[in-house]
């Protein structure tokens, strides 16, 4: 029998993803693993997933020796594999909003991470929004795609 979505939380069991590893992406994925849940983290940027993966870090806020720690310990995957988000029971999507010429959030990349995730979605995976956008967001484009 499964065991509830609050037990694997409770017991650090739940496995976390965080899809986008820059500047809100990393810090959550180092934060995660600091408290003991396994962490996948996804990103496109195959040469940034590279450099992650020999513990270098391309954030001044995220120290190396974190990123090498949570590595040797396992509790930190980086990848760019998407369908390693199918063992996540949370997913958080970390992608950059840029505004475009009207001043717009530009969603292109919200909505490249939602097609990605759909692609090995199940069912019992909560999927949070965490990228700096309007409200209303998660229900006009991140739901649709999913």
């Amino acid at each position: 029998m499964n065991r509830s979505f609050a037990a694997r939380v409770a017991d650090r069991s739940a496995v976390i993803a965080i899809v986008g590893l820059g500047y809100v992406g990393m810090p959550l994925a180092m934060a995660y693993a600091r408290a003991g849940f396994c962490v996948v983290g996804f990103d496109v940027d195959e040469g940034r997933v590279e450099a992650l993966r020999r513990g270098e870090s391309h954030l001044m806020d995220v120290p190396r020796a974190a990123i090498q720690a949570h590595l040797s310990s396992g509790k930190f995957l980086p990848t760019a594999d998407a369908k390693q988000l199918a063992t996540a029971d949370v997913i958080f999507v970390c992608v950059p909003t840029p505004f475009d010429r009207a001043k717009a959030p530009d969603l292109t990349f919200v909505e490249s991470a939602a097609r990605t995730i759909a692609s090995v979605l199940r069912a019992q995976q909560l999927v949070l929004l965490e990228s700096t956008t309007y409200p209303g967001t998660t229900e006009e484009v991140l739901i649709p795609i999913l």
